[in-house]
């Protein structure tokens, strides 16, 4: 009777000790289901977020934006030239749904048309556009309805012989400030007044050369307070920030490329513009 018991005991015992080794181990499977799960979506961030900084590693523009209470700076630096960058934008759309997709276990399809074209264009804090045609050498910084801009500081620097200026028509009474600095084999100029922002304010430097640089505040593009800069003929290095109203808080400070990517891996499904 007393082995009997014995017995009952034991196998009591070894029951209980399986049925808590399967409740560990479902615990084990539960806690690993959710530490790997979450993975491919951390991955997708991290892989947009690197593209990223491909990106504007590969076409620019320098970029800075510093938001306070009662205004938004924004600070480009980019190059009027007539080089298209539609090689090496293919080259990497090529790397990233090949060899990228491939190393990640993904699905990546892009599309890039839009930059192939010779215009880079970013969209800025989902309301500014900016944009550079390096087959026109032309710059674009405007906003549909205007931009609200008050204050514009430009500089560009040009190898070439200064042979004429043509100054911008300065108010007193504008409600845009406008600086210009412009550098080239003469030496350095500064312009600086106010205009009206409706209205389409030109600054010129003609070159020996024959060539051109245009700078406008204001008017450009069917929109008020924007700026716009050509360079006709000649390659120029530029820079330029711009004052503007504070940012929307409910929205995304940040700058996106007119160009889109899809990642797909598992469960995780991700299209957007691609952009920081």
């Amino acid at each position: 009777m007393r082995g009997f018991v014995i017995t009952i005991l034991s196998i009591a015992i070894v029951m209980m000790l399986i049925l808590l080794a399967v409740s560990f181990r479902n615990v084990e499977v539960s806690t690993e289901r959710a530490l790997i799960e979450p993975l491919p979506l951390i991955y997708a961030a991290y892989l947009l977020d690197d593209i990223g900084y491909e990106f504007h590693s590969i076409i620019g523009p320098g970029m800075s934006m510093n938001q306070s209470n009662d205004s938004m700076k924004i600070t480009i630096a980019d190059t009027l030239h007539d080089r298209n960058h539609s090689a090496e934008i293919l080259a990497y759309e090529e790397f990233l749904t090949g060899e990228v997709a491939s190393r990640t276990a993904s699905n990546i399809s892009t599309d890039f048309t839009n930059l192939t074209s010779g215009e880079i264009k970013l969209f800025i804090n989902e309301d500014y556009v900016y944009s550079n045609d390096h087959d026109d050498r032309a710059l674009l910084f405007t906003r549909q309805g205007g931009t609200g801009a008050s204050s514009y500081d430009v500089h560009f620097i040009i190898t070439a012989v200064r042979s004429n200026v043509t100054h911008m028509a300065f108010d007193e009474n504008g409600t845009l400030n406008v600086t210009i600095h412009y550098t080239d084999l003469n030496g350095t100029g500064v312009e600086q007044g106010k205009v009206f922002a409706d209205q389409a304010n030109s600054f010129k430097v003609d070159y020996a050369d024959g060539s051109s640089m245009i700078v406008t505040a204001g008017q450009a593009a069917g929109n008020n307070g924007s700026l716009k800069m050509e360079a006709g003929g000649i390659n120029a290095d530029v820079s330029w920030s711009a004052v503007l109203p504070p940012i929307d808080p409910e929205k995304k400070m940040g700058y996106e490329y007119d160009a889109t990517i899809t990642y797909l891996q598992g469960k995780v499904s991700k299209h957007s513009r691609i952009g920081k």
